[in-house]
């Protein structure tokens, strides 16, 4: 796994390099939604296998890290079953 800094999903840049494919996110990848925002973790793309760009999976802050963690887990688990 390669090491990518914090991504800010709200910047039309790396949004677009996302949908063209030139950044590939990975399972657990940190990202932001806006400048200031918490962190928030990718989960994958797309709600439907055959769909794969149609929504970005993200676990956004749950309170605490244990939380989020969990949730983050129960998130993946939910994604990589459909």
């Amino acid at each position: 796994m390669i090491y990518v800094k914090t991504l800010n999903l709200w910047d039309k840049s790396i949004m677009g390099a996302i949908e063209r494919g030139q950044i590939k996110l990975q399972r657990g990848q940190w990202l932001t939604c806006g400048e200031h925002g918490k962190k928030c973790r990718f989960v994958g793309m797309g709600l439907r296998k055959n769909k794969p760009n149609d929504t970005i999976w993200v676990v956004h802050w749950q309170g605490t890290g244990k939380k989020t963690q969990e949730k983050f887990l129960q998130s993946c688990k939910i994604y990589v079953g459909q």
